[in-house]
Parts: structure tokens; C-alpha cells; sequence
């Protein structure tokens, strides 16, 4: 057996001397449940020491007063599509008043402009009283015209300390009036309408009753006396 061989077996028995002295490696043993929760909420109060326990509690009170803000919020929803009796007297009333449908449709809680024609053509006599309340609402709107028109002018203070009538408001006025007698003869031309009517109206249509024999005869006396004038 060579020298290096010899070498080699010898050095073993020193080799596993050393092995043998090392420390082995020792696994923890697994927490148990309660010590394990323990650790976790050990660690918790480190974490809260090291940022500030008044900085948690401060976050902690905002977050559960804006969840009371949320929860005191109205859930948004769609308009109501629903009839209800309360609904279609507030509708005809506030028409009666000159308020237009669409105005009356942007009130919280009521349904779509849209809506309301369905139930005109659906709901038996609410087409007719819609039709009533508006001609009201007509007639309404023109007697608040004529208190407009009425109304004493607005002065104002000119550059001499004087007062004098106020030509803007005036000028505003009148295009308010001009522009309501204008929808108010639309929408009832009968009764505010410019139109100079020869043809009746659908109540009362004019009637023409010609007698054909008293016109012949009536040109035949002409044309004799004409005949007669000539000679």
C-alpha cells in the first residue's frame, strides 16, 4: 500500500472524531395554537409601539366615523316607475298652476317626464284630467302676466341723486311677457291667438247656404236690364 493511501485511511479516524463533536441542528417545535396566538398579538403591541398608539386609536375613531356617514347616506336608486294616486293628484294640481310636466317630473322621488305619458295612455281618465289641469294651468299663467304687466316699475338712483325708472328691468319684463303671450297663444290659440278666423271653429263651423234658383233668377234680372239700358 503506497504512503498516500496510507495517508488517506488515516486521517478517518480523525475525521469522524471531528464529525462527532459538532452540535447537531435542533428543529423548533411547533407552537401550539394559544401560544402561537400569543406571539401574534406580541408582535401586534411591538408594531403599535413602534408608530405611535395614538396615531392607531386616531385612525381607528375617523374610519368608524365615516362609516357612520356612509351608512347615514340615501342609497341611490332608480325613479320610481309605480303609479300612485298621491303621485297623479300632485301632477294635476302643479299643472293647474302653470308648472310644466317636466319641471313637476324633476321632483325627488317621482317618476320620468316619459313615465307619466305612459300612464295617460294606460290609465283610464288621467289623459282627461292632464288635458283639464293644463288648460287651467293656461289660464293661470296669463293672469300671472297680466300681474306682471301690472306690477309698479322698478327706479333706481341716476347720477344726478335722483330717481329714475330702471330701463333694464323694464326691457327684461317685457321680453318675460312677450315670450308668455307667445307660448299662451300655442297653446291656446282659441283664446290668445292673433288669427283672424273666417272658417268657425270646430264647435261652430261657419255654414254658406246658397239658393241655386233665387242666384239664376237674381242674374237673369240683371242681364234683362242690362239688356235693357243698352237699347
Amino acid at each position: 500500500m503506497s504512503d498516500a493511501k496510507t495517508t488517506k485511511w488515516a486521517d478517518r479516524p480523525q475525521k469522524a472524531a471531528g464529525a462527532a463533536k459538532r452540535p447537531k441542528k435542533v428543529l423548533a417545535p411547533a407552537l401550539a395554537p394559544e401560544a402561537a396566538q400569543k406571539a401574534k398579538e406580541a408582535a401586534t403591541k411591538a408594531y403599535i409601539n413602534a408608530i405611535g398608539i395614538q396615531e392607531i386609536e386616531t385612525a381607528i375613531a375617523e374610519n368608524r366615523q365615516q362609516q357612520q356617514i356612509d351608512a347615514l347616506k340615501p342609497k341611490k336608486i332608480g325613479r320610481p316607475t309605480k303609479w300612485t294616486q298621491e303621485i297623479e293628484d300632485d301632477i294635476c294640481a302643479r299643472l293647474s298652476r302653470g308648472e310644466p310636466l317636466r319641471a313637476i317630473c324633476r321632483t325627488e322621488g317621482y317618476p320620468e317626464w316619459t313615465t307619466v305619458y305612459g300612464w295617460m295612455e294606460s290609465r283610464e281618465g288621467f289623459s282627461a284630467r292632464v288635458a283639464l289641469a293644463r288648460e287651467n294651468g293656461v289660464e293661470a299663467i296669463a293672469q300671472d302676466t297680466l300681474a306682471m304687466i301690472d306690477a309698479e316699475p322698478r327706479y333706481i338712483e341716476d347720477a344726478k341723486g335722483g330717481t329714475r325708472i330702471d330701463a333694464g328691468y323694464v326691457q327684461w319684463l317685457k321680453l318675460r311677457t312677450e315670450q308668455r303671450m307667445k307660448l299662451l297663444a300655442c297653446w291656446s290659440p282659441n283664446r290668445y291667438g292673433n288669427r283672424v278666423q273666417v272658417a268657425g271653429d270646430k264647435d261652430n263651423p261657419l255654414q254658406i247656404n246658397i239658393q241655386a234658383t233665387e242666384m239664376f233668377d237674381s242674374i237673369l234680372k240683371n242681364a234683362e236690364m242690362t239688356r235693357q239700358i243698352e237699347e
